[in-house]
This record gives C-alpha cells, structure tokens and sequence, in this order.
C-alpha cells in the first residue's frame, strides 16, 4: 500500500539544496516508531482457537481500512482547504497522514538496510535499487499547486505570507522561496513591486545581495560599521537594476569619501537616495573627554550629484556641505524634485540656499535644517518658482501652497519673518503648519489677513510664556477641513475655544500635554461643544485624541466628546485612563455616537464588558486595540464572537501576533493584522 501525500507539505522541499525538506521530515515517525504500526499487523496468538484467529483476523483488516479510510479522508480535505487558501489547515492534515503512515520513508529505510548487506553481485540488489528509487521519486514527488491558484491570491496573500516582513529580504538569511523554481522567483519579484528589497547588516549579508543583483530594486543599509567595504560592493555586484538605496548608519568614523565614491557603480539607475546618521552615536562630542576637536567628515553634494546625476530624491541627516564652485554655472540637475538636508552643526546660510535653487530647479519639495536664511520668499519666487514643500514647503505657480515652520522662542524675531511670509502668500495657502512663539501685539496687520484656500492648519507651541503663533488663523479660514491643535496652543490663548468652527471642518486632531493651570480642560470642552451648537448639521466625522503620559482625559472632556452626533471616525489614546473610565466612556459612546464606523483605543487594553458594550455601535466595521502579551484575552475572543458588524481588527503592539491569530481563528470573517493605526481610516 503507498499512501498520497498532499503536496502542501512538501512546499519548502522545492529548493535545491533540501535543507528545509530534511527540517520538514526531521519530526516525521518511522514505521518502527509509529503508534499505528503495531495495532495494524495481525497479532500473535499463543492460544489458537479458530472462532478467535478469524475474528482478530477480520478486526485487524477493518482496522488496516479505517485507518487508510482516514488517510484518504485527510488527503481529500487538505486538497480541498489549499484550493480555499488555508494553507495553515491543509498543512496541518498532510503532517497528520505523514504520522499515521510514513511508508516511503520506511522504505528507503529499508532499502539502504537491504544494499548495505547485499552483495553488489547479487541478482536481488538490482531489485532493491529499483524499490529505493520507486520510494524516493514517490517520496519527492511534487504538484505545483501556485499556478492553479488565482493570481491574486498569490501576489497579494501566499508570497508575502511566506517572504515576511513587508517583503523586505535579509540578506543575511537565505531565502528559500528564491531557489524554487524561475516560476516562483519571477513571482516573488512581481510581488515585491518588480525587483527585490534587501536590507544589509553587514559584510556577511553581501553574498546573497551580489547573488540576485541584477533584480535588486532597493538596498537598505543598516549600519557601516561592520566591516562593509561599500566601494568594494558595488564594483562587485552588477546591480543594474538599482533604484533606491538607503544608508541608515552612517558612523562619523565611516569614510564619507569612500561612500560617496561608491555611488558612482550605480550611477546610471540610482534615483533614490538617503544617508542618515547612526542613531546609536552620542550625542557628546568626542573632544569632551579627549580635549581635541576631531572635525567631522562632511558629505560633499557636489559630488554625490556628479555621481547620481538622474537622482529624483535625496535625503540626508549628517554633515554636508554645499560648495558647487568647483562645478561649471551651466551644469543644473533637472530631475532632483525633493531635497531634505540636516545636521546637527553649522547653519545653511543665504549663498548656499540661492545655490541649491539655482542648481535645482525643478525642486517641489526642499527640507532644510538648520535654516538662517531671514527672506526666502523673494529667492524662491526668483530661481525655483515650482518649490511645493519648503520645512521649509510646497508652492505652485502662484505662490505658496505648503508651509510648515517651527522655531523657539530663543529665535525671537523669527514670527516677523513669518508675518511677511503670510502677507505674501495667504491667499494661495492650502497647508500651514506652524510650530512658533508669538511675543507682539494684536495689532500687527497679519491679524486682518484672510486665508480662502487654507483646508489644513496644524497649531503647537513650545512650552513658554508666549502665546501661540497663528491662533487667530483659525478665524480666517473659512474652509478648513482639518486642524491639528495643542493644549499648550489652546491654554496660550483662550479666546481660541470661542471661534466658531468652520462649517467644512472634517478632521480634528487634539494633543494633550500636561500644564501647570487647571483651566484648559473647559477651555476644550467648550471648544469641543461648539460643534453640537452650529445651526446647521455638524460636518466634523473625525475626531483624534492623543494624550502624553502626564496628560488625560476628564470626565466632562469625555462627555463633549460623546455629544458629536455626527462623528464617524474616533481615535483615542488616554494612558491614564482606568477600566471604569473606559467602561463609562463606552456606554456614553454607544449613546451619542451611533453613527461610528471606525474606533481607535490604543493606550490601554480594554475589557470583555467594554467589548460587548461597543457591540451597540450597528455600523462599526473597524475597530483598533491594545493587547498586551500577559493579557488573559479568553474573554476578548468570546465578546468578539458575537460582534458580527466588525470588518477589520487590528492589534496592538505589533509584536503581539497571539491574539490576533486566535482572533483570526474564532472569526475567519474578520481581517485582523497586528502593527501601527490603519493610515486608511484616519
């Protein structure tokens, strides 16, 4: 008798080199060791009574057919669960027949016995070579089962089930799905986005990069320090493919040279570029304790545009220096739209800033930190028209659109550059992100600006005695859709809670920090309860309430939250929040917000009642949560049993994938994932 084995169990044995086939059969019951292998031979019987012999005789046969009977059934339901995507099920059902009847193994067992004894010269070794062989092709046979599954189901579901974290390769570990067959490999680069992401740690993670570098997309360099000979590398590999190329770690004691020198391997293909410095580095000079100052190498960008000079992005966070004198004026690089450059020393001054837009000049997108430049505007206006985000920010034709700006209070005079800036560009403003102390008066001509097109405004301030730049935006901008406030904003002044929400304000962001006065949360819950007082119906659907650890949520915050009829979308973080505050939360939600469909806590781990208490919400379809590792969830899963309106659960932290596959078990009609908030919903 040769028992099938479905082919889903042997899907790590495609590979060459079969280590994964020796890791799947390792655990895989001999004969001899089979539990089945003695209740299945017909027995021994001392005392030998006819009626008996064929009654055991008989018994033992239905036995050796119900057992095969299981077999078949087993072989017949993984057929059936693979063409129904459980992999995990069917996978389960063929381990299980390769325990109940493990003949081919055997076999060969037996075999390699058998030749071992025989004589080579003797007329039966030939038979018992030829049964080794009948084992082994019976024991390695294959059915490629990928291309009768849709193809979706591939690309989007199997590939990166199986290659893992967002198909982001390491070449440190070999990837056996890669050495199956052309078939899967050509698959695994179609669902990688058509080339591969590798991520390097160090030099021994080079071989398998060099291997498949001609369908290398993107590298992403952990860390210089361990022996990586970049310049080495890239002469090696043949990385013709290679469109993006991260280096998160750079060390000051790396040679910048060396590196930038290295870029020119990749020179013809490269349009993606980061450099940052390693975060592990202290932040205290090196001359503290040695008494010398050791100058920092600085990456030049002179040259690492000579040597990329179809780069669409770059991105740097170390040392640079901008000096283009050793280049001819004519030479521009056309294809650069973002730039983002910043240090920890030195300043980017008014001559290195007209330099960037001069060689630059189809730049959207430029970040610049730190920045001394005192008017831009006019430069920008002059040389690079088309800038769209300058952290400086993003501009269209007639001005600004994107502006986003954040200074202390140290830099005093900093809000008067900003006041000249709005009075040339209000009107074209469409994103304003500011981040200032105001320390003028409230007669200043920016108080009387209008602003028809701002939709996004995101107010903070730095926790000093000033107020809040820009607070008075929030009247002038008739057709907001979404701001993004502070407490620290809100309590710098409090006339703030008093302005009348934009009747088009879809998205509210608050941050909670702590403060010394009392007085700011009725400041928010007054602002919060001018949403239920507008005349007409309320258009804010989303609402997002992030606290700090010293900071929480009051009762009559709760309440004002509770009052917005009309929300859709509600995230909520409160540390300091206790089971009965959330229960009592809950059971006001269920109440005031019926028409939610998508709900965020994601501080703390919420209990079986505050579950069932949600189940009240008909039109809630996604809902995210925190989990701990210790939490007891048997209660969790029994109150989502019966909360059959949830499409989508995702649970935090990521790295709490327990539950979310218990989730996945109880409910298979639920999506559930583990990791950050769902970007989709809010």
């Amino acid at each position: 008798m040769v028992t099938r084995y479905h082919p889903l169990l042997m899907i790590h044995a495609f590979a060459p080199n079969h280590q994964a086939t020796a890791k799947l059969f390792s655990g895989t019951t001999r004969l001899k060791d089979s539990i089945w292998n003695d209740v299945r031979q017909q027995p021994t019987l001392p005392a030998n009574r006819q009626h008996d012999t064929a009654s055991v005789s008989d018994s033992t046969t239905q036995l050796q057919q119900c057992i095969q009977k299981v077999l078949t059934l087993l072989d017949d339901r993984a057929i059936v669960l693979t063409r129904c995507a459980n992999f995990a099920a069917a996978l389960r059902d063929a381990t299980a027949m390769q325990e109940i009847s493990p003949f081919q193994r055997a076999a060969m067992h037996i075999c390699n016995k058998g030749l071992s004894v025989v004589n080579v010269n003797d007329p039966g070794y030939s038979t018992l070579q030829e049964a080794k062989t009948v084992a082994m092709q019976r024991d390695t046979c294959r059915i490629d089962f990928i291309s009768q599954l849709p193809p979706e189901i591939v690309t989007d579901v199997l590939f990166p089930m199986l290659l893992g974290d967002g198909g982001i390769l390491d070449g440190k570990k070999p990837c056996d799905v890669l050495d199956v067959s052309k078939t899967w490999f050509d698959l695994v680069v179609q669902t990688c986005g058509g080339g591969l992401h590798f991520k390097i740690a160090d030099r021994y993670s080079l071989a398998q990069v060099i291997r498949y570098a001609q369908y290398t997309e993107t590298i992403e360099i952990k860390s210089t320090s361990q022996g990586l000979r970049l310049f080495h590398f890239f002469h090696r590999a043949n990385l013709c493919s290679l469109r993006d190329l991260e280096i998160k770690g750079l060390t000051a004691r790396a040679s910048v040279d060396h590196v930038v020198s290295s870029l020119k391997f990749v020179s013809n293909t490269l349009t993606h570029l980061t450099i940052w410095r390693t975060p592990y580095e202290p932040l205290v000079p090196l001359e503290r304790f040695t008494g010398r100052a050791t100058p920092e190498p600085s990456l030049r960008l002179a040259e690492i545009f000579l040597n990329c000079p179809h780069l669409v992005t770059l991105d740097i966070i170390y040392e640079f220096d901008i000096d283009f004198s050793a280049v001819s004026s004519a030479i521009t690089w056309q294809h650069l739209i973002m730039l983002s450059l910043n240090c920890r020393k030195g300043s980017i001054y008014n001559g290195q800033f007209l330099d960037i837009l001069k060689r630059f000049p189809s730049l959207k997108k430029i970040v610049l930190n730190p920045f001394t430049q005192t008017q831009p505007m006019a430069l920008i206006q002059l040389y690079c028209p088309s800038i769209g985000d300058l952290e400086l920010t993003t501009t269209g034709p007639g001005g600004l659109e994107k502006v986003s700006l954040s200074g202390d209070s140290e830099n005093g005079d900093i809000w008067m550059d900003m006041c000249s800036m709005l009075q040339q560009h209000h009107n074209t403003l469409v994103h304003l992100e500011l981040n200032l102390d105001y320390s003028g008066n409230n007669e200043h001509e920016a108080f009387n600006l209008e602003f028809p097109c701002l939709k996004i405004l995101t107010l903070g301030r730095f926790d000093s005695k000033n107020a809040c730049f820009g607070w008075w935006i929030m009247g002038k901008a008739p057709f907001l859709e979404k701001l993004s406030i502070t407490t620290w904003a809100i309590e710098s002044y409090r006339t703030i809670a008093d302005f009348t929400p934009s009747p088009t304000l879809r998205k509210l962001v608050i941050s909670f920090h702590a403060t010394n006065t009392r007085e700011y949360p009725t400041v928010i819950e007054r602002y919060l309860n001018q949403f239920t007082q507008q005349k007409e119906k309320s258009s804010l659907k989303d609402l997002k309430i992030c606290c700090d650890r010293n900071a929480g949520i009051t009762a009559t915050d709760a309440a004002a939250i509770c009052s917005l009829k009309n929300l859709q979308h509600l995230a909520i973080s409160s540390p300091l929040w206790s089971q009965s505050e959330m229960v009592h939360f809950a059971k006001m939600l269920v109440e005031g917000c019926q028409y939610l469909t998508s709900l965020e806590l994601t501080h703390k781990v919420p209990s079986a009642y505050t579950i069932i208490l949600l189940q009240r919400l008909q039109h809630l379809q996604y809902l995210a949560l925190r989990v701990g590792s210790s939490t007891d969830y048997r209660d969790l899963l029994d109150a989502f049993g019966m909360f059959s309106q949830l499409k989508f659960v995702r649970i935090l932290p990521a790295g709490n994938s327990t539950f979310a596959r218990c989730l996945k078990s109880c409910r298979p009609d639920i999506q559930v994932s583990s990791g950050r908030v769902y970007q989709n919903y809010f």
